[in-house]
């Protein structure tokens, strides 16, 4: 399985690529859109529709299928400079308006992040370069020649829409990475986060005008995108020069996974805690929150252990870690505490109040070394 809402089909490089399930919307819609358009799309590629061996909304989704395996190697693209360059990613997810790399942690310099936003576009157009080239020189099948004339213009379509300078799109990456060199990051995706609400609300505007559902959706997710973006350049500013060492608190509250669950919700009761980790010969395997414990124990007879039923997949950190990085994986598994792992020992659990009391620590040493500046 993968994430909330998604499938994960394969891996590539030990990444994960999951399909959403607006994946399962947007793929017989363009199965459709292309099946219908055949004559237009078949008269531009030179071929007769009569000639067409598969039924055009076989054809149709045939091409779908291969749309989105262009969309995996620009996706790639992005994935494998980003990496170069310093950048994490966690995968990547086929959805309704096309792919989204899951990026855990950006390039630091901008010239790789620009790099990173580039790679992506330049794929797409040397794929349909190398589709143009293929269907200029080579005899083909006319279902082939069809497919490889779609596909190359397509994909130089895909080029131009990504440039547009609005999140998510390649555009406003490129923009901001841009205006990184100039400024600091924030303020830069807050120009580049503005610009693309402008770009959003033409999408909007020309949707509503058209009727058209694709443009509207577009508008929505380039606003939403463009929060998200400002919102994480929010929290690494935040958190910046601070490490998950110098948030992590010491004390890690632990269960057995052959604990029963109704020891350990009196034990939550007890020591006022809400999530508990949960080891197996010294090594955490899981944890359980108070809502699962009470659950659980609702519907088992007073024997369930622990480790049966509990949640699963706990994210590990380091104490090298920084602190924005460790802020945003904290924020998306759900629970309201992690581990802290070094060579292999639990040394201590991170919290959103223990970051909190990180961030006014730091600020409060600044306050105190400029005071002194200023008194000398």
């Amino acid at each position: 399985m993968g994430g909330k809402g998604s499938l994960t089909l394969f891996h590539v490089r030990g990444l994960p690529v999951r399909v959403h399930y607006t994946f399962l919307i947007i793929l017989p819609y363009l199965a459709w859109i292309i099946g219908r358009s055949a004559p237009l799309l078949a008269q531009l590629a030179g071929v007769e529709v009569a000639d067409l061996v598969l039924p055009r909304y076989v054809l149709g989704t045939v091409l779908a299928l291969g749309l989105f395996a262009c969309v995996l190697v620009h996706e790639f693209a992005h994935i494998g400079v980003g990496i170069k360059g310093g950048g994490q990613f966690s995968g990547v997810t086929l959805m309704l308006v096309g792919g989204v790399s899951e990026v855990v942690e950006l390039p630091k310099r901008p010239v790789w992040e620009l790099a990173m936003a580039i790679a992506g576009p330049l794929a797409s157009v040397l794929l349909a370069v190398i589709g143009f080239a293929a269907f200029g020189l080579f005899a083909m099948p006319p279902d082939l020649r069809f497919g490889v004339f779609y596909l190359a213009y397509v994909n130089f379509a895909l080029a131009l829409f990504n440039l547009v300078p609005a999140f998510p799109m390649d555009g406003g990456r490129i923009l901001r990475s841009v205006l990184s060199m100039l400024t600091n990051r924030v303020r830069a995706t807050r120009i580049a986060a503005v610009t693309g609400q402008i770009f959003a609300g033409l999408f909007l505007l020309a949707g509503i005008y058209t009727l058209n559902w694709v443009l509207l959706l577009i508008g929505a997710l380039v606003i939403v995108g463009a929060r998200a973006e400002l919102e994480m350049a929010k929290v690494g500013a935040l958190f910046d020069g601070l490490t998950v060492a110098q948030a992590m608190q010491p004390f890690v509250p632990t269960v057995d996974e052959n604990d029963r669950v109704s020891a350990v919700l009196e034990r939550m009761a007890r020591e006022l805690k809400t999530t508990f980790f949960i080891t197996r010969d010294g090594q955490v395997v899981g944890a359980i929150t108070a809502v699962e414990a009470r659950r659980l124990d609702e519907r088992g007879d007073g024997t369930l252990r622990v480790g049966e039923a509990a949640k699963r997949e706990v994210p590990l950190l380091s104490p090298d870690q920084e602190l924005g990085k460790a802020s945003r994986i904290l924020r998306t598994s759900g629970l309201s505490a992690l581990p802290v792992m070094r060579d292999g020992a639990l040394v201590g659990q991170l919290t959103l109040a223990a970051m909190a009391a990180a961030v006014r620590e730091r600020d409060a040493h600044k306050l105190v070394a400029l005071r002194d500046r200023k008194a000398t």
